[in-house]
């Protein structure tokens, strides 16, 4: 029986830099970053040798473990939207332009553009994918005003 969801992980090619990225430009705090090797790594990974350099973050809510491969590290790759498996992770925000510009300004990259939903049941709706510095897809959205 599943009790509770515990986190969303990404692997990272740079640790430093992306605790940095995620806790000066998008708020998160790091609980910890530790290093963790031996039989058991590599046993639950199922990677061969692994050694790790793990952060877990906190913030919003929610729980984002970073996982470097100090040892049995695979080359990296750009992972697309369109993958299968491809992940991102979406946070709603208050001035989209202004947020946007401030990702960009931090080292993110567009992924896309920020676009407006014309119609359906998600009109008003504004949002846009960016990269952050290592290659995870961050969607931001600005949801319309609630009428009252």
């Amino acid at each position: 029986m599943i009790t509770a969801f515990n986190h969303t992980s990404f692997t990272v090619t740079d640790m430093d830099r992306s605790v940095r990225f995620w806790t000066e430009t998008l708020g998160f705090k790091a609980a910890s970053v530790s290093p963790r090797s031996g039989e058991w790594q590599a046993a639950v990974t199922g990677v061969a040798g692994a050694e790790l350099l793990i952060a877990h973050l906190h913030g919003y809510g929610a729980h984002i473990e970073f996982i470097q491969y100090m040892a049995g590290a695979a080359p990296p790759q750009r992972i697309d939207p369109n993958m299968t498996c491809a992940s991102h992770v979406c946070f709603e925000v208050s001035d989209i332009e202004k947020i946007w510009a401030r990702l960009i300004a931090a080292g993110a990259s567009p992924q896309g553009e920020i676009t407006a939903v014309v119609d359906g049941p998600m009109q008003g709706v504004r949002a846009a994918y960016l990269r952050d510095p290592g290659g995870i897809i961050i969607e931001i959205v600005e949801l319309p005003p609630k009428a009252t």
